[in-house]
């Protein structure tokens, strides 16, 4: 049985698939197989695919076009190996991108899944900027409450883990999304702070092909979130909630009212009190998180005066140290 089985769903990407495939057999960690599905291709995908003679490669084809969640949950079953890796045909792994993951998880038998930092880059490879994603338990834990903050094709899993909890086709285009809640509250989640993908951003992708679909369904993953603190928000709590990770949205600044700000204190402070009642996060991590929204808000709208004196916080060293780290981390992205 091999350490790792890397799951690949192939449709019409002849363009940047042979990219995909060297990376993997470039690996530096050996012990790994690759469950290949193409997903229907009407390209020379498979053409390219037959061109690699290598044993650990298993190479399936589906007789018609089943879609991504269909697809990625048939090639689960396939799977044999202790972790699942997620990759898609059109990105790029660093060659240490499999031993670094093997590695964490083996030291760390209490996480269930860990993603890493990326690269991002255009349809010629250029890199344009990256993502950092935070990397702890207890941040990650909070921020799924707002945003999936896991790359859905740098994620490792445990293997018994994602066989006995796949995505959900109900959530199609935010199944990722989906399913890192599920798994988060099974237990513990991570980030490795490298960029050990190159994560090709271009206009074919699902995120922007679908953004009105995937918006909507977002929404109800947060609400369902939401639901584990008892709370329902209204129109007017659900744009406070989300508009701390829209204010540079495809590269603009959004504009945020300066009357808009008593009410999104109002619901941080209401998250925080029910926080309280219910258990759910670590509370000194959820207060620091949420004044790191409200000094990106505060920041991004040139109110710097507010940045220190957020009226749902208090001054309180565990949270100040907690607050100072988290300030810093948010530098990079």
């Amino acid at each position: 049985m091999p350490k790792v089985s890397i799951l690949m769903p192939v449709y019409n990407a002849e363009q940047y698939l042979s990219q995909a495939l060297d990376s993997i057999v470039s690996q530096s960690f050996e012990d790994w197989e690759l469950i290949l599905i193409n997903d229907g291709s009407n390209d020379g995908s498979e053409s390219i695919i037959m061109d690699y003679d290598d044993e650990r490669i298993f190479y399936i084809k589906n007789p018609v076009n089943l879609k991504l969640i269909k697809t990625l949950n048939k090639g689960i079953d396939y799977c044999g190996g202790q972790y699942i890796a997620r990759m898609d045909a059109d990105d790029i792994c660093h060659p240490d991108r499999l031993k670094r993951q093997v590695e964490f998880l083996n030291s760390h038998p209490q996480v269930l899944m860990c993603g890493t930092a990326a690269a991002v880059i255009d349809n010629s490879g250029k890199k344009t900027g990256n993502i950092h994603n935070l990397t702890s338990d207890d941040y990650l834990q909070i921020n799924l409450m707002f945003s999936p903050s896991f790359i859905h094709p740098s994620i490792m899993i445990r293997s018994e883990v994602l066989k006995q909890n796949k995505y959900d086709e109900a959530y199609k285009h935010v199944e990722d999304y989906d399913l890192w809640c599920r798994i988060a509250k099974l237990g513990k989640v991570a980030n490795i702070d490298e960029e050990l993908l190159r994560y090709r951003w271009h206009d074919s992708n699902v995120s922007v092909l679908n953004s009105k679909v995937q918006s909507e369904l977002k929404d109800e993953l947060i609400k369902r979130e939401l639901s584990r603190l008892d709370l329902i928000p209204t129109e007017s709590e659900l744009y406070c909630h989300k508009v701390t990770f829209q204010l540079y949205a495809l590269g603009n600044k959004l504009d945020v009212p300066v009357d808009r700000f008593k009410d999104i204190a109002n619901w941080f402070t209401k998250l925080i009190r029910q926080n309280e009642i219910k258990h759910i996060y670590v509370q000194p991590a959820l207060v620091a998180f949420l004044w790191s929204r409200w000094a990106v808000l505060c920041i991004s709208q040139k109110k710097y005066g507010k940045v220190l004196f957020p009226p749902f916080a208090k001054y309180n060293p565990s949270i100040l140290s907690r607050l100072i780290k988290l300030i810093f981390f948010l530098r990079k992205k």
